[in-house]
């Protein structure tokens, strides 16, 4: 039996040693790859405009609830949002003749499975606002005082320190003791919105009458 003759290009692949390590890191990262996590759910009760959907997860991952309210609250379909987490459960209300309930239910299934890549926005806290605003007077003053620098090296052809940069520099000094003891006093409290509040209040007024979710 005679050996096969290899062609040129055949000879080229063979012994190229850069392919081969090429071949073997795109295996090596493919491996690698975790696919995306799927979010186990159910169906539990559904009505023209309505629909509950029982999620083990959000008893399990208050982050992943929370990005899964705020989600399906940002949707302009979506009219109001109730997680008990305690029961597992989602009730989501939506509006009438704008989809159909299917077209509705598939949409919210793919929320459902996107949540957990939704980025949340920082907190907003008192100390995250004190900090902004002493930042921003602090970046003021060393922009002021870099150009009263620019202006007397112009004026006297050398940098000097006259009475401006004194005021300024006293002033940075200031500013800097009283962000960091206003940053002490205050407390890591996070502020929620006008509309956070009604819903809340909405949930707890339902819960009330309806029982738990």
């Amino acid at each position: 039996m005679t050996a096969k003759k290899l062609t040129n290009y055949e000879k080229t692949v063979v012994n190229d040693p850069h392919q081969q390590q090429s071949k073997k890191a795109t295996k090596s990262v493919a491996s690698k790859t975790t696919p995306p996590q799927y979010i186990s759910y159910s169906v539990a009760h559904a009505i023209a405009g309505r629909i509950r959907f029982r999620i083990p997860l959000l008893a399990k991952d208050s982050e992943y609830a929370d990005k899964l309210q705020r989600l399906i609250e940002s949707d302009p379909k979506t009219t109001n949002v109730r997680i008990n987490s305690s029961a597992a459960s989602i009730v989501i209300h939506y509006q009438l003749g704008v989809v159909s309930d299917q077209q509705m239910r598939s949409h919210l299934v793919n929320l459902i499975q996107s949540a957990p890549n939704v980025a949340m926005p920082a907190p907003v806290t008192a100390k995250s606002v004190a900090r902004a605003i002493f930042d921003a007077l602090i970046n003021l003053i060393d922009g002021t005082r870099n150009i009263n620098k620019a202006r007397t090296a112009i004026k006297h052809r050398q940098v000097r320190t006259n009475s401006w940069e004194r005021v300024l520099s006293s002033a940075k000094t200031l500013i800097k003791g009283l962000k960091s003891a206003i940053l002490f006093i205050l407390p890591n409290k996070q502020w929620r919105s006008q509309s956070s509040s009604k819903d809340v209040g909405l949930e707890r007024l339902a819960l009330r009458e309806a029982g738990a979710v």
